[in-house]
């Protein structure tokens, strides 16, 4: 008898140490969820704050009109880009990629916003040939200082209305920028280190002229990825032949769900397609379109 209250001693001493095992594993369990809904509500804030210092869109300038699509992987970009009128001469823009993803991503593209601003504001207006590669050294600088370990590629453009001359610098840009007029693309020149990688870095003085109905498109790497095939060259021929049969923005995001290899991109640009659970996107994906000039302020 005392043998069988010996054994039933020891079940139950275990059975409760099980029970406050689990015990401790269902408030360390909801311990994680509560932390994780605090982070996933800080990333959906900061990314919401992220959103509101894109520029409007579409804007016009001088008979130039910017627009854009931009879609973050998850929540926070690390895709940013902007354009501001400087003059009724000038008018500038940037499109940027910063590495990685999440905050410190989103940080630097604050930090761009804020640093492409005060350069325009204290440009005079003189040599517009050398304002983007002076600004993408300075930049370079600026991130080398920073200490955080991002580095970003970049498009920097001004447009010279009176001469309709794009006056450009790059840093790593893929794919490169295509200009298109009627039905011929032609991607423009230069290449240039990224931008916060490399100390002493220096980037290239270019210039283009820019037709009467010129269209400007800018796309980030994370489109690519999107796009069927195994090689960037077949990435890029599928990318250029979306863009030869896009007039529009909302064209090119409709032909690029067409094509697309990633489900939850064809979720995203076809919400009525969408699960209730769309994973994150691969890569942040960045569109942005320039076209001149003939529209209306």
């Amino acid at each position: 008898m005392r043998h069988d209250k010996t054994r039933d001693d020891k079940a139950l001493a275990r059975l409760q140490a099980c029970r406050q095992r689990y015990t401790r594993l269902a408030e360390q369990n909801e311990s994680l969820e509560t932390q994780l809904a605090l982070l996933r509500m800080d990333q959906q804030s900061g990314g919401h704050i992220q959103r509101r210092l894109l520029p409007v869109h579409p804007r016009t300038f001088n008979g130039v009109r910017f627009d854009y699509w931009l879609e973050p992987s998850l929540y926070l970009s690390g895709d940013f880009l902007g354009y501001q009128r400087y003059s009724a001469r000038y008018s500038a823009f940037y499109f940027a990629d910063v590495s990685g993803h999440g905050a410190s991503s989103a940080f630097v593209t604050v930090l761009l916003k804020y640093l492409f601003s005060r350069w325009l504001q204290i440009w005079d207006g003189e040599h517009p040939e050398r304002l983007p590669a002076d600004w993408l050294e300075s930049l370079n600088r600026e991130l080398q200082g920073t200490d955080i370990g991002k580095h970003a590629t970049l498009f920097v453009g001004v447009i010279d209305h009176d001469t309709r001359t794009l006056h450009y610098s790059l840093g790593a840009q893929l794919p490169m920028p295509i200009l298109k007029t009627g039905a011929t693309l032609a991607r423009l020149k230069g290449e240039g280190m990224p931008v916060g990688l490399f100390p002493d870095a220096s980037y290239p003085v270019l210039s283009c002229t820019l037709p009467p109905d010129f269209v400007l498109w800018l796309c980030s790497d994370g489109v690519l990825e999107c796009l069927p095939g195994e090689t960037l060259d077949t990435r890029l021929n599928e990318l250029e032949q979306l863009l030869r049969e896009s007039t529009t923005l909302e064209q090119l995001r409709d032909r690029l769900a067409c094509v697309s290899t990633s489900v939850d991109l064809v979720q995203v640009l076809r919400p009525d397609e969408a699960s209730d659970d769309r994973q994150a996107l691969p890569d942040d994906l960045t569109i942005m379109m320039v076209s001149g000039f003939g529209h209306a302020d």
